[in-house]
């Protein structure tokens, strides 16, 4: 809504791990397996120069077949330098509302299906997938979240929304991270 003209994204991250194709059992397929495994971390940078972008995870050997389903899992990655965005967190945002800089993280650790109805086609044993993020309904898709609401409650001039912020501002992360996962969907290149 109008309420949100002037919030800005500049920076969107997130850190997966256990990326699993599914094929929901397909009684046709030849697999031996339904399901296809990689491990990761992989933290994606998910936008550049204010554009949402698709980063693809890369090249996957993956038994042909038709697969209905991707899973990862939200990962906060402790395996890295500290001074990093996404240090033991999963999900990473920075911007501004009305001007203002904010900064968005959570280190949720839940599960995110993204299915498609066509289903992902694999052949000659390599699939090359995109997770897309619309960040358009990040502030709309499963709540409405009107981010000029948020607070600067210790008053160091950024807002800070997480989980554990001391701003105030914790119920809307945990509604932002919620509609972040609603808002992912899976494309062919």
């Amino acid at each position: 809504g109008k309420n949100n003209a002037h919030v800005v994204f500049t920076d969107f991250r997130i850190s997966i791990r256990d990326v699993v194709f599914k094929n929901d059992d397909d009684p046709n397929s030849n697999l031996d397996t339904d399901e296809i495994q990689f491990r990761g971390p992989y933290q994606i940078d998910l936008l550049t120069g204010g554009d949402a972008i698709t980063q693809t995870i890369g090249d996957v050997v993956v038994p042909d077949g038709m697969y209905k389903e991707l899973r990862f899992k939200f990962h906060k990655d402790e395996d890295m330098p500290a001074t990093d965005e996404l240090f033991d967190r999963s999900i990473y945002i920075e911007g501004t509302i009305d001007e203002q800089p904010f900064v968005f993280w959570h280190d949720t650790s839940e599960n995110l299906d993204v299915g498609r109805s066509t289903g992902v086609e694999v052949t000659g044993g390599v699939i090359n997938f995109t997770v897309e993020f619309d960040i358009s309904q990040f502030l709309s898709s499963l709540k409405e979240i009107d981010l000029s609401q948020a607070t600067d409650g210790n008053q160091d001039g950024l807002i800070e929304i997480f989980p554990n912020d001391e701003d105030g501002n914790r119920d809307m992360a945990d509604d932002l991270k919620d509609n972040i996962k609603e808002t992912a969907d899976l494309i062919n290149q």
